[in-house]
């Protein structure tokens, strides 16, 4: 499978090496190309740098990465290849002190990529997470497994997605819809304050704890 990464800062350089290192072959882009071949070269094996748009054509599940203010522009000059592309949305809109959601409560930034871009398969994932859990391939904490929450619309979408994350050795937990990533994304400016203002550090994060396998891989 042929992952895109559009985003090289410490998440998407992060996530790009580690699914490098699980078998995936992965290209990167930035604004700044310099970024992606840093990433690139980073990763290793056959991880490559590339344009936006040949990234996006060449790709079977596509990462956003960078900041969501950014998403628009960045997508909107290779439109024409987005077409039932899978969308993973890291991205979260928040504000540039990283304290508040700038959208929230009745709609998502989600929501508002796949309204953009009505031809792309949006699917929220792998948005709750420091970049120092992907870069430190930490998948489990005092003895238990992060959850990796994910929301879409398209069934085959999600799945896909669900065996990215079981691969990288997560526990993926089906949150519903796309409309759900209202709920996503105000989870992960929690584990933002948590983090960085109130003292618990960048490597934590979210398992949800039950009685039944429901929502397990078998």
């Amino acid at each position: 499978m042929q992952v895109g990464i559009i985003g090289c800062g410490k998440v998407g350089s992060a996530l790009g090496a580690w699914f490098t290192e699980a078998g995936y072959s992965v290209s990167f882009t930035s604004r700044n190309q310099t970024h992606a071949v840093e990433a690139a070269r980073f990763s290793g094996l056959d991880a490559k740098s590339t344009s936006t748009a040949t990234l996006i054509r060449e790709s079977d599940v596509i990462f956003l990465t960078l900041p969501f203010g950014e998403v628009s522009n960045a997508l909107e000059a290779a439109r024409e290849h987005l077409v039932r592309k899978i969308l993973v949305d890291v991205t979260n809109p928040i504000s540039p002190d990283h304290r508040e959601l700038v959208i929230g409560h009745t709609h998502s930034g989600a929501e508002d990529i796949a309204r953009r871009f009505p031809t792309a398969i949006v699917v929220k994932a792998f948005n709750a997470v420091f970049a120092e859990v992907y870069a430190a391939r930490r998948t489990q904490i005092d003895g238990r497994t992060l959850t990796i929450f994910f929301a879409g619309d398209d069934p085959h979408a999600k799945a896909t997605v669900r065996k990215m994350i079981n691969t990288l050795g997560f526990d993926a937990v089906d949150a519903g819809p796309l409309s759900n990533s209202r709920y996503l994304e105000p989870l992960s400016l929690l584990n933002i304050h948590l983090g960085r203002f109130l003292g618990f550090g960048t490597e934590i994060g979210f398992s949800l704890l039950r009685t039944h396998e429901n929502g397990r891989d078998s």
